[in-house]
């Protein structure tokens, strides 16, 4: 029976009318009778009485709430340490779900085959779904296979697979703000069983960006990336685009988006740099480095000088690069939310 063997973890702060959203979501799913818990980092809103109200109405709720706020990342790996059953699936408090087909789930949960199932399709365009896999396979056929899983409720995971190495390190790279990534890089080491669902069941729906600059998210990624050993797995995942132009256009899109915000971002260029030469040594990349920091320094020259350049070329490609610099592209707004 599945509710003997999943586990769900919630982990929530601040976000009231969210996290009942998302609770009136689990309540309507297939999945209301397995172990539950929330994690509440320490709310000074109605957040505990919210969880208060639902846990009547959940057969196997509890409520965990810390002490102390420490944060969203060290949170997740209190949820990973929190669970007890055979599978745990980590939620966030502001997604969107969609029930309507998972039975295939279910059967892949009950079954025990798969070590990890992937949920969502985040970061995935038109690969195929349904499928029973391996982690290896993924990688090789061209899947963004860290850049999936790097959204938490991407994946229901083998608990037991979560091992006190990935606890280990993950609070190592909390600063990181990738917490998990020794446990997505363990994956492929281990070449573990995959199970796609056949249909999407989690999104996310957030389209604001987070609170912390991009470039910081970007510096983190790159060095939550020298966890990988493989250094060709390791630059195809430290990029989010496949052409070199794209990727300079990809970092030079950051630096604008920034300095639009009027931040200040000399120390994440000095941490960007830093981040390049562990990653590449003193390689060609240190080219795209160079032309990031023409672009710190003379941003409304380059802004114009791109667009000249688009406009002569491309006009559907200027337009791609006129909703970025905007956040008006729903690829971009997601690209940055982990």
């Amino acid at each position: 029976m599945i509710e003997e063997k999943l586990e769900i973890i919630l982990i929530t702060y601040n976000r009231p009318k969210d996290l009942e959203n998302t609770l009136k979501q689990l309540l309507k799913g297939p999945f209301v009778n397995c172990k539950f818990t929330v994690i509440d980092n320490c709310s000074t809103d109605e957040t505990p009485e919210i969880c208060l109200k639902y846990q009547q109405l959940f057969p196997k709720m509890r409520i965990i709430r810390n002490k102390l706020n420490i944060g969203a990342n060290p949170n997740y790996l209190r949820a990973v340490e929190t669970s007890n059953s055979l599978y745990t699936w980590i939620l966030c408090d502001d997604d969107s779900f969609d029930f309507s087909d998972c039975l295939d789930v279910i059967d892949a949960i009950d079954s025990e085959k798969p070590d990890i199932i992937i949920v969502t399709s985040h970061f995935q365009q038109g690969w195929e779904r349904g499928l029973f896999t391996s982690s290896r396979k993924l990688l090789k056929n061209g899947s963004r296979y860290y850049h999936t899983l790097s959204f938490w409720p991407a994946i229901i995971f083998k608990t037991d697979l979560y091992d006190s190495n990935c606890i280990h390190k993950g609070y190592f790279n909390v600063p990181n703000l990738y917490p998990h990534f020794e446990f997505i890089n363990h994956s492929i080491e281990e070449d573990f069983k995959v199970y796609v669902s056949k249909k999407e069941i989690v999104k996310n729906i957030d389209e604001h960006h987070p609170g912390f600059p991009l470039l910081h998210s970007t510096v983190g990624w790159m060095n939550s990336c020298l966890l990988i050993k493989d250094k060709e797995i390791r630059k195809q995942t430290i990029y989010f685009k496949e052409t070199y132009p794209e990727i300079i256009e990809y970092f030079c899109v950051i630096i604008l988006i920034e300095k639009l915000n009027n931040r200040n971002i000399f120390n994440y260029i000095i941490q960007l740099k830093n981040a390049f030469i562990l990653n590449f040594g003193l390689s060609k990349d240190l080219f795209i480095l160079l032309l990031i920091y023409i672009f710190a320094l003379a941003p409304a020259f380059c802004y114009e000088l791109v667009l000249k350049a688009y406009m002569i070329k491309d006009k559907e490609r200027t337009e791609r690069f006129l909703k970025d610099i905007r956040g008006e592209s729903s690829e971009n707004k997601s690209i940055f939310r982990y």
